[in-house]
């Protein structure tokens, strides 16, 4: 079985992330995608954060109806920042058997070698990525050949999925609601918790 990792922020989640997601299992034959949001990233700072458990419970609904989706909570039960290299460890326990992918966006993609321990991440999983337009598209198939000589198989999705960032969301998740860019129950659960205000 082919199983991608795909970890962030989610602060929210919203529809770019689901459909990221589809897109993987659709183009690189991923049986099974789990959403595992960062408890404390070392990538990310915002002044907007909400709560891990707010982030668990808009991921959970907003994957609720998809059979193949999985939400992980295991990066809460870690102490310390989030490294995707012990995550990808913890998984590969709980997946000997199976071919692993970790889900990164373009911006992640090309920060790979940067990362904690980026030669175990290799060693692990392969990396899928989106590009955010034709010209970037160029761009991360560059840095591909760069990352191939570090061991690193990598695959790009020939189109972009959506550009749309959680930092729109948090801005104005009645409008972004309005134009589709959130799932009903997270907008929902927003509203209820008075998140984002």
């Amino acid at each position: 079985m082919n199983i991608a990792l795909f970890g962030g922020a989610f602060n929210p989640i919203h529809i770019a992330h689901t459909l990221l997601a589809k897109r993987a299992m659709n183009e690189f034959s991923v049986d099974k995608v789990i959403f595992m949001p960062t408890y404390i990233s070392p990538h990310k700072n915002t002044t907007k954060s909400v709560s891990y458990q707010h982030r668990m419970n808009m991921v959970r609904l907003a994957t609720e109806d998809e059979d193949n989706f999985l939400v992980s909570d295991y990066e809460s039960k870690i102490e310390g920042n989030s490294y995707s290299y012990l995550t990808l460890k913890h998984l590969k326990k709980d997946y000997p058997h199976d071919k692993l992918f970790l889900i990164v966006g373009a911006d992640m993609y090309i920060s790979l070698l940067q990362w904690k321990n980026p030669q175990i991440i290799f060693e692990l999983c392969d990396i899928i990525t989106c590009p955010r337009d034709e010209e970037n598209y160029n761009s991360l198939l560059e840095y591909s050949k760069i990352l191939e000589n570090h061991s690193c198989v990598s695959h790009i999705m020939k189109k972009p999925v959506m550009m749309l960032s959680s930092t729109i969301i948090r801005e104005n998740p009645r409008l972004s609601y309005e134009k589709g860019f959130l799932d009903k129950k997270v907008f929902d659960y927003i509203i209820r918790h008075n998140l984002y205000t």
